[in-house]
């Protein structure tokens, strides 16, 4: 078998694992119990003049005890019109910091609370009036640590919006599937998360060092002996890069920094028994692999062929249009009578099904309306996925993520 046949293989095997926890989930009903705790929302902003009003105005429209609820803004030295929108909320407590950075901000704010279970929500993240309701009914369970809502994307509307919006449907609908599976979560999106404020101040708040810190304390959330999980109907929209350079500095970020925290809680791997552990290793481990061979294989299986399809424009045109999207997949079959079954065309086409199939699933179950974009982005999310991995690669080869302060243990 060839270098291609084996990665092709190994991915196929991959998304066939993926697929069929997403549909063994689907069988898994859990119901939590009603539960009405007292809940902290603390909100770290800086410079979110833009987004800061919605945000707040969704927290404090909750279909929630308003007795029960707080909010902390903690405003990190911002330099445009924050201040001045916070002012027009009395109730809210606001406290200031001098550009201290994230963490020092989500620090701050739990240091403030005063409810049992804090909420961290991103200033540019507007939630639904059940949200809070509904995310913090797991905490009935006293072995549950933290919990995480499900966003999507708010500006959808644009190309590079409509692919972000996909991707997160996507995200949410694996990991709510591993949460509900294996009742422990693997991704963890601290724009939208609750935490039981003892464990979090237990095990020493959000760490300094952490580039990605929501999944950094998730990880030592469990290492401390508790569970995370998804909660699917705890909803949210938040604002997604809206260009290149930004969807690379996000992703960048969110890569090195799941790495590192990987890295440095490396201990579950020994102790948890949880598959959703195991997954979340072996999700990034692979996916790094991949990044690092994936571009030069389909560069150079792309080129192979070019000369059996590039005699006129349209042949080329056609040629690279089934590449780099479904109608590749659909050709595939479509000459199945003619080339007869090859095993890597069936994995091709397989590939393209189970993906697919997981995409409106994930739309579906979010009750999102499938939008004349959201047709566009899933008929060329395959470039979306070498875009992607290309951050990735360029991530792993530029960022100083061995540095020896960010695998403090």
């Amino acid at each position: 078998m060839t270098l291609a046949g084996l990665l092709f293989a190994v991915l196929f095997a991959f998304l066939c694992a993926v697929f069929l926890v997403v549909v063994f989930a689907r069988f898994v009903r859990r119901n939590d119990a009603q539960y009405e705790p007292g809940v902290s929302v603390v909100i770290p902003a800086y410079n979110e003049s833009a987004n800061i009003r919605a945000s707040v105005e969704s927290v404090l429209n909750q279909d929630y005890p308003p007795e029960k609820l707080e909010m902390i803004v903690v405003d990190d030295g911002s330099t445009d019109g924050t201040q001045d929108i916070l002012k027009g909320y009395p109730a809210i407590k606001v406290r200031r910091l001098d550009h201290q950075g994230k963490v020092s901000a989500l620090n701050a704010g739990v240091a403030a609370a005063s409810h049992p279970f804090v909420f961290t929500l991103d200033a540019d993240t507007v939630i639904v009036p059940d949200c809070v309701r509904n995310l913090v009914r797991p905490f009935a369970d006293g072995h549950v640590g933290a919990v995480c809502g499900n966003n999507v994307v708010r500006n959808r509307r644009s190309i590079l919006g409509a692919f972000q919006n996909v991707e997160y449907h996507l995200l949410n609908l694996i990991a709510n599937s591993f949460s509900r599976l294996f009742n422990n979560g693997i991704w963890f999106f601290g724009s939208l998360a609750c935490y039981r404020k003892s464990v979090l101040v237990g095990i020493g708040g959000f760490k300094p060092h952490a580039r990605a810190e929501d999944q950094d304390i998730a990880l030592e959330i469990k290492r401390a002996g508790y569970r995370t999980l998804n909660v699917p109907d705890a909803l949210g929209e938040t604002v997604a890069p809206s260009n290149l350079r930004q969807l690379h500095r996000q992703r960048s970020r969110w890569w090195v920094g799941t790495l590192q925290a990987l890295f440095k809680n490396r201990a579950l791997l020994r102790s948890s028994r949880s598959p959703s552990v195991y997954f979340l290793y072996l999700n990034q481990a692979w996916w790094s692999f991949y990044a690092l061979v994936s571009l030069p294989l389909i560069i150079y299986q792309v080129n192979y062929w070019l000369p059996y399809n590039s005699q006129t424009m349209t042949d080329l045109g056609l040629y690279l249009l089934r590449w780099f999207s479904l109608l590749g997949p659909v050709w595939v079959v479509a000459k199945i009578p003619e080339n007869g079954l090859q095993l890597y065309s069936v994995f091709g086409v397989l590939s393209g099904i189970m993906t697919t199939a997981m995409v409106f699933a994930s739309l579906k179950t979010a009750k999102q309306r499938l939008q004349p974009l959201h047709l566009f982005a899933i008929f060329f999310y395959f470039p979306y996925t070498i875009a992607l991995n290309t951050i990735i690669l360029v991530s792993i080869l530029t960022n100083r993520f061995w540095k020896k302060s960010h695998y403090v243990k």
